[in-house]
């Protein structure tokens, strides 16, 4: 006689939406400050359905990590996505990425700067996934500023001269994100990344 499987009942949230409220406790407290409690209070789910869910509190922070680095890259590439100079394009970018790190776009509300800069360095030095993890964010935003800054100067820049200069701007966009954590004045920060955009892609460049 064949038994039929019982299947588990359908989840009753949206596993997205809930992933976003997990990245905004692990944003504003960081991963090791981060209590399974606050998680569950923050979502409204017990733990039995947030590991069935997200597994466990590493693997929901890792989930969050990759969340975080995907929409920063459409929110920054939806800022830059028009006809016009490089120069320009950069500083839309770069302003965007401000927005984001202050509290002023629907990601989220707080200056918590960027998820991945405020949180994974103090963790990378207790596991290697972290570090791969923070790794991988940094190198994606290398090579993006770099082929953005390749392909729209007209190839006026070299791949070796656009990495470069990409790495510059990451660098930069790291270290306003620890400005914007500390309350730094946005429009501050949008100064200073404009001044850095005139001085690395003037605006014949491109």
């Amino acid at each position: 006689m064949t038994m039929e499987r019982k299947r588990g009942r359908p989840r009753s949230f949206d596993e997205t939406a809930i992933l976003d409220k997990i990245m905004q406790v692990f944003w504003e407290h960081g991963y090791s400050a981060t209590s399974l409690d606050q998680i569950a209070e923050a979502t409204n789910l017990n733990r039995p359905s947030l590991y069935a869910a997200f597994g466990s509190k590493k693997d929901m922070y890792l989930k969050v990590i990759n969340r975080f680095a995907d929409m920063m890259q459409a929110h920054l590439a939806a800022a830059g996505d028009f006809d016009g100079p490089l120069n320009a394009r950069f500083k839309a970018i770069l302003s965007a990425a401000i927005d984001l790190y202050t509290g002023k776009t629907p990601v989220s509300a707080s200056r918590f700067g960027c998820l991945a800069i405020s949180t994974l360095p103090a963790e990378t030095t207790q596991d290697p996934e972290f570090l791969n993890a923070l790794n991988k964010v940094m190198s994606r935003m290398d090579r993006g500023f770099a082929r953005l800054i390749e392909t729209g100067s007209k190839n006026r820049f070299e791949t070796e001269e656009a990495a470069r200069i990409g790495q510059q701007f990451a660098v930069m966009l790291h270290g306003i994100s620890i400005r914007a954590r500390a309350g730094e004045n946005t429009n501050s920060l949008k100064a200073l990344a404009g001044n850095m955009v005139d001085r690395l892609l003037p605006e014949d460049s491109g």
